[in-house]
């Protein structure tokens, strides 16, 4: 059977809450596996899948949470979620996240590889809203994403500042950088 977009965006509407925490709650497996290639970018060159259950679950969770458990670019208000899937995922009910760079590896080479440059975003943030931007570029569209992207990134000022987040850095700090 074929899925078009409709669809899916209504299978995520009908989903509610899981539609946007299942991959958190569910799948954190997957999650984990994904963001090791961006943290041995980073120099974190021991990080490994082994790790899951603490560090890297721990991060993916503070950064959702900064992300008030939404892809990175979720608004409210309009009938149908304006976040989706990429299209061989449009059988799904949930967001299959993937990670997006605030800063884009595009534009910013060495520089976008960080752990605090690192967001979870739908493919559609991704791909189709941040498309190598600088995530500071998309402000000049103003409005919704605008206010969006300025919550998220005090949310997120105010996590890499706690001592919470020193402690998560610290643990994967404790790992050897390659440089």
């Amino acid at each position: 059977m074929q899925r078009t977009l409709r669809d899916h965006r209504i299978r995520l509407n009908t989903a509610g809450e899981k539609a946007y925490t299942y991959e958190i709650e569910s799948n954190i497996e997957r999650l984990c596996a994904s963001l090791i290639p961006h943290l041995r970018a980073a120099g974190y060159a021991k990080v490994s899948i082994a790790r899951r259950d603490g560090t890297l679950a721990k991060i993916i969770r503070l950064i959702f949470d900064t992300q008030e458990q939404r892809p990175m670019f979720h608004v409210e208000g309009t009938e149908l979620p304006l976040c989706w899937n990429s299209p061989k995922d449009w059988d799904k009910d949930y967001i299959k996240y993937e990670w997006g760079h605030l800063l884009s590896r595009n534009q910013n080479d060495a520089k976008a590889h960080s752990l605090e440059n690192l967001a979870l975003y739908s493919a559609r943030c991704n791909q189709h809203i941040q498309t190598s931007l600088n995530v500071p570029e998309l402000m000049i569209y103003g409005g919704i994403i605008a206010q969006r992207i300025s919550l998220v990134l005090t949310k997120r000022r105010q996590l890499f500042a706690s001592a919470e987040w020193r402690s998560v850095a610290e643990s994967l700090g404790s790992l050897e950088i390659a440089y």
